[in-house]
Parts: C-alpha cells; structure tokens; sequence
C-alpha cells in the first residue's frame, strides 16, 4: 500500500488508474480552461507557448484541445498514479519541477485551487464511472501530491532566501556580448551591491518582466552561463523566431526579443537561483558527455568548467546548422583539458567550418555520439553520463538512439525546453 494514504483510497486509485490514463489528455484539456477562467492571474505561471494545440493529441471527438503543458500534466498524473506505492522512482521529477515551480512563485495556496479544478474536470469526464468512493480517493491522492511539493518547495524557497534573495529583484546589465547574430549573453550585478551568491553549474535565473505591458507574463528561465567564482551573473539568450510559423510575428519569443532591445545600464528584474544540481546525477567517476543542440549549448557552457575538475574525462558534442551559429565554441574549448572530446555536426557548414578540428559534417547523432567515444577508448555504454539539452523533436531521437545503441537509460539526464517531460520510457 502507500503510505501517503490509506489503504482504501491506493486500492481504488490504482484499479482506476487505467480509465483515468484511457482518458487523461481530455481531463487535462478541460482542467486548465476550466482552472485558468476562473482564475486568470495563474496565467502568470504558464509561458503562453506552452498553451497553443498540439494536433492530434487529443481525439478530434472530444473537442478538447491538447497543448503541451495539458499532455504533460496528464503524463504525471499518470505517473503518479502508477507509482503511488514507490514514490521514490518519482524522486528526481518531483525535485525538478519543485524547482521550476519555485522559480515561478507558485504558493501552497495554489494547490487547492489545483485539486479542486483537477477533480472537477475528472468528474466531468468519466461521469457516473466516478463513485463517491472513486472521487474520495483520487481527491485524497492529489492532496497528498500536493502536500509533497508544498513541503519541497518550502524548503526550496527557506534555502534562496537565506543564501540569496526573496522574489524579484532589480539587476543591472553591467554589459552585453553579442554572440551570434541572433544570440546575446547578458551580464548583470545586483542594483543595491550584493555580492553575487553561490549557485551549482547548471542551475538557472528567472527573468520577472512584462513586456508588451501584459498583465500576466510568467516568468521565462535561463541557465546562468557564468562562473560561480565571476562577479557578476551572465545569461545567454537566444531571439527566437517560432520555425513553424516565421511570417507571423505574434509567435515570435516574446521575452526573447523584449531583452535583446536591452540595453547597458537599463534594469531588470530576477528572480533567485533554482535548479537541481546538474552533476550531482550521475557517478564522478563516469565520464561526463554534454549533447546539445542550438541554444541548448547554454548548460554545457556553465557546467563544463566544473566537470572538468569533478570527472575523470568529458565529452562535448554540439550539433548547429553552421560555425556562425554556434555559440561560445572557441571559450567551451578553452574550458576543456587534454583529455576532452569535442565534436561539431554542422548540417549547412561553411567552407571555414569543414577545416575546423573537431567538424563533423551533417546532422548530430547517436551514433556519431557512440563512435567518437568509442574510439577515444571511452565505455559508452555504462561508463558514461549523458547530458541531454535539446528541444521537444530532437531529444527524443537522439534518447532512442543511444539507447538502442545499448546505452543505460539510467546515465541519460535530460535538460528540456518547456514544462518537464521524461522522455526516457520503461
């Protein structure tokens, strides 16, 4: 049984977990309308591209629509249900989404209004098939997830605000490095002097902006791309343009483009430091691989110099579409020793780009990935930490290829853009 609730209630949630997941993207497509009507100022904890259709995901009968934060809400529904007797396999979701849910300001309070929009829409859905007793169960079950995060956050939030700060507040941009054409790295200091505060490679700022004078924006996340030991904070953004719609600028990324009009001495509010710390996954004696993709290089860009110290040997594996895209590779290579590995796949390289050491042509794959380790006598297979930061199409293909490559599910660790999702299956 499970000790978060009774007896009666695990029995009953667990003999009708099947039904619910059967029907979860329609419960999760009624839940956030039904939540977010009445409730509007939770608008400020959900990025907005996050809430568009996903087609597709939901049966056209239902006429609900499924976005991607609805289906990911619904896989950990799911999830939770399934692991109700043995939370612990559900350990490192809940540590990262506490995390997120603190970088986003969300409060014990907003729990309730949660479970009593989540219980609404599950009776909606399954109608007469939710008994009184089935209601209780599922009631007490999303209670008792709740409680398990407002306990983790508030303890997330007990740490920033004895270390760092408490809530936005005011930086400065002290200067501004173009990258790329299309990318800048921001450096900021504190507006009243403190002291840059200790943070973990790899952790994350949040940026507390309104632009376009909105009323509810939700605060947008960036790995800080700087050194603890720096005495300032570097953030390193990408304007994004959405490839699925580029003529319409209404998809662009707002606060993307908001910050790149920035400029130096102008200010901005942050919020503290949250995130797992990245490379305490893994064992420090497997050697330490770093896969992006794109902007996805960021992580690697704040956690390298670390691990470099930390692991035995690491990896730095970076797919682009050319050398101009790609972000901080001369400083990356800096950051590494003699026993690094780098590998570029370039997929619309320059003539410069196929002379460069470590140019490798087309996309970036699994297979390039296990053929370069393999031949620098690295066992990729089982000694070796996969860090994964890449967007929602590419990172499920290149997880299925490593592991069909016979690498360890367990040594792959995921950085994912939008609301957390676990790609890697049973």
């Amino acid at each position: 049984m499970s000790s978060i609730i009774s007896d009666e209630s695990f029995q009953l949630v667990r003999a009708t977990a099947p039904v619910v997941a059967e029907h979860i993207e329609e419960i999760t497509g009624t839940f956030y309308p039904k939540m977010l009507g009445r409730h509007p100022e939770l608008y400020q904890f959900f990025n907005e591209s996050n809430q568009r259709a996903v087609p597709g995901l939901c049966p056209a009968a239902s006429g609900v629509v499924t976005t991607r934060q609805s289906k990911t809400l619904g896989d950990a529904v799911v999830q939770y249900a399934l692991n109700i007797d043995k939370l612990e396999n559900l350990n490192e979701a809940v540590l990262r989404i506490a995390h997120k849910h603190c970088a986003l300001g969300v409060k014990a309070e907003h729990y309730q209004i949660v479970h009593d929009n989540l219980m609404e829409a599950i009776g909606e859905v399954l109608g007469s098939a939710v008994t009184p007793e089935v209601a209780a169960a599922w009631s007490e079950a999303v209670m008792a997830l709740g409680k398990i995060f407002i306990e983790q956050e508030q303890k997330l939030y007990n740490e920033a605000e004895k270390v760092q700060w408490s809530g936005p507040k005011e930086f400065i941009i002290t200067d501004i490095i173009d990258e790329t054409p299309v990318v800048k790295s921001f450096r900021m200091k504190s507006k009243d002097g403190q002291k840059v505060c200790p943070f973990k490679p790899g952790q994350y700022l949040s940026i507390y902006e309104q632009p376009n004078n909105k009323k509810y924006f939700a605060p947008r996340h960036y790995t800080i791309t700087s050194q603890p030991e720096d005495d300032f904070y570097q953030i390193t953004i990408k304007k994004l343009i959405d490839p699925a719609v580029p003529d319409d600028r209404t998809h662009d990324g707002i606060l993307s483009h908001y910050l790149h009009s920035k400029n130096v001495n102008d200010v901005i509010k942050l919020g503290p430091i949250f995130g797992p710390e990245v490379l305490l996954q893994g064992e420090k004696s497997r050697v330490a691989a770093f896969i992006s993709v794109g902007i996805g290089i960021t992580p690697t860009m704040g956690i390298l110099p670390t691990a470099v110290k930390e692991r035995p040997r690491t990896a730095v594996f970076h797919g682009d579409v050319n050398g101009s895209n790609h972000v901080s590779r001369e400083a990356l290579e800096e950051f590494g020793n003699e026993q690094s590995l780098f590998s570029y796949s370039y997929f619309n390289p320059d003539e410069a780009d196929t002379k460069l050491q470590h140019y490798s042509e087309g996309l970036l794959t699994g297979s390039k990935i296990v053929d370069k380790l393999k031949d620098a006598g690295v066992n990729f297979a089982t000694g070796t930490d996969y860090f994964i930061c890449a967007g929602p199409t590419v990172a499920p293909i290149l997880v299925n290829e490593l592991r069909e490559l016979g690498v360890d599910k367990k040594l792959l660790h995921l950085e994912f853009f939008g609301p957390f999702v676990s790609l890697i299956e049973e």
